[in-house]
């Protein structure tokens, strides 16, 4: 049994330093990625003007403090508290799986773990932000279409859809192009805006709004053409989550599977495995570890089955 012990002493840590090596360079690809939209997105004059650049560059702010801001979190020290909410939340977890096992290595493990999850909750919010964004955001364009093809002029058509959205947040953001545009210019209302909500398609709007002011030509038939683009983008974006959705239903009916099969020879075993796993110091450190092994089957194959 030590030598099982140590086999999983030794097997998981590589095991996870090659799992989050592949996050890394994850994550990695995406931000090359958003470097080269951010720069799509910029206007010409932002692009050539190297100073001007530099400016920017030195006022970023760092990755947390821009996922706290898109999930509504713009206090200041948002950061450091968030950090001291997941290192305590975690160590409080993992105390209480020590109390309950007793295991000095399932402790050290489910702290790396759990530290984590205030993370994941986060994404989540601010995924949730971004798909009721969008979702109000491809009305507010609807509207403005439709009212611009009446004879409304842009702005006057913008305020009245903005008026009329339900969503407080998806308010709050188009609040700032409202209020702000005279003062401070529609680039850098833009800016303002790219900070609270993490959302393409507002920076596709944004897109649209430059090229069709500085091209000529109907502004409504650019509006219409992008209305059109984000609609058949909807689209596909269902069909996609439904086939995905049916990819991870087969791999949880596996999972049940297993539990089944685990109780059904438990049963027939007179409760020697349950005995072992949940009775014994060894068999409790061995289920974790099994435990452990299949959340990280899932969540990675939630990472194969996820397309952005």
């Amino acid at each position: 049994m030590n030598n099982l012990v140590l086999f999983f002493i030794i097997v998981i840590p590589v095991l996870l330093i090659t799992f989050f090596s592949y996050l890394y360079s994850y994550y990695m690809r995406l931000s090359s990625q958003k470097r080269i939209i951010n720069v799509l997105v910029n206007t010409n004059s932002e692009i050539l003007d190297k100073s001007r650049a530099n400016r920017n560059e030195n006022k970023k702010d760092n990755w947390l403090t821009k996922k706290l801001y898109y999930a509504g979190f713009t206090a200041a020290g948002a950061e450091y508290t968030f950090v001291l909410i997941s290192v305590a939340f975690s160590f409080l977890l993992s105390f209480f799986i020590y109390f309950v096992v007793g295991s000095k290595i399932i402790f050290v493990f489910t702290f790396l773990i759990f530290i984590f999850l205030p993370y994941l909750v986060l994404v989540k919010l601010i995924k949730v932000r971004e798909e009721e964004f969008n979702f109000n955001l491809k009305e507010i364009i609807d509207k403005v279409t439709s009212m611009m093809k009446s004879g409304v002029g842009f702005e006057q058509a913008l305020k009245k859809s903005i008026a009329t959205c339900k969503s407080e947040f998806t308010k709050k953001v188009f609040n700032i192009y409202v209020n702000e545009k005279s003062v401070i210019g529609e680039d850098k209302c833009f800016e303002k805006m790219f900070k609270l909500v993490e959302s393409k398609e507002l920076r596709i709007f944004y897109l649209t709004i430059s090229i069709g002011r500085k091209s000529g030509g109907k502004f409504s038939n650019t509006l219409e053409k992008l209305r059109k683009t984000l609609h058949d983008q909807g689209e596909i974006k269902q069909e996609i989550t439904s086939s995905t959705k049916e990819i991870r239903v087969g791999t949880y009916m596996i999972i049940g599977l297993i539990v089944f099969t685990y109780m059904m020879m438990d049963n027939a075993l007179n409760n020697s495995l349950s005995a072992h796993f949940f009775g014994s110091d060894i068999g409790k450190v061995q289920m974790f570890f099994i435990i452990l092994w299949v959340a990280l089957g899932l969540f990675i194959n939630s990472l194969l089955t996820k397309i952005k």
